[in-house]
């Protein structure tokens, strides 16, 4: 938990430069190597029996695309909800940082889930040592609700662990709203207001030749 149990907000709070707005989306191609099943040989005795099977791989290749984007004004990289803020998009940026408070909000909660349930496991077990008993026969008890402590307070730690982490995640997180349309958008908006008109595409650029009659 110490490489995740300190979740903050990451820095935000840039000012607009007057600069174009900007998205960089890049998709990286990724191959990996997989045994594939292509087929079988049969093993036979003497006679002709089938005595086994043994099955035939080969390798093959296989890809998968992942697309990255990151958001600039200017040239400087900068955070989602700066973007969205300067943007003019206060509705997206409001959405990231509540998710973002909400992660660090569950964090804290797990840690604190994390450190009751400790505290009850160790209780449980330090207690269950020292109240134990043995009978006339030599067989040792201890109270169950020692026992039950120590089981409830694995139970508690473990999910205050999940809470905490899946809430560090949440701050950690890239994009909280992972759509690059939707930043395209705002960054088109933005740079007409601006004045800023993103250049024409090649075949936009060249002029149209009339049809011949």
């Amino acid at each position: 938990m110490g490489s995740w149990g300190c979740a903050s907000l990451p820095k935000t709070g840039i000012e607009t430069t007057g600069e174009p707005l900007n998205v960089e989306v890049r998709t990286e191609t990724h191959t990996y190597v997989t045994q594939a099943k292509v087929g079988e040989v049969q093993h036979r005795d003497s006679s002709g029996r089938l005595v086994g099977t043994s099955s035939l791989y080969e390798n093959q290749v296989g890809s998968y695309d992942v697309t990255r984007w990151q958001v600039f004004q200017g040239e400087e990289p900068i955070d989602d909800q700066d973007f969205f803020s300067i943007a003019g998009d206060t509705r997206t940026a409001n959405e990231i940082a509540d998710y973002r408070a909400t992660g660090v909000s569950m964090n804290r909660v797990g840690i604190g889930l994390a450190i009751a349930g400790g505290a009850a496991m160790l209780a449980g077990i330090i207690l269950g040592s020292s109240l134990s008993t043995k009978d006339e026969y030599g067989t040792e008890s201890r109270p169950t609700w020692t026992t039950a402590a120590a089981t409830g307070g694995v139970i508690l730690g473990l999910v205050g662990g999940g809470v905490a982490w899946a809430g560090y995640a949440r701050t950690k997180r890239e994009h909280p709203i992972d759509d690059p349309q939707k930043a395209a958008n705002a960054a088109r908006r933005y740079n007409k207001q601006i004045g800023e008109m993103p250049e024409a595409d090649e075949e936009e650029a060249r002029p149209r030749r009339k049809r011949r009659r």
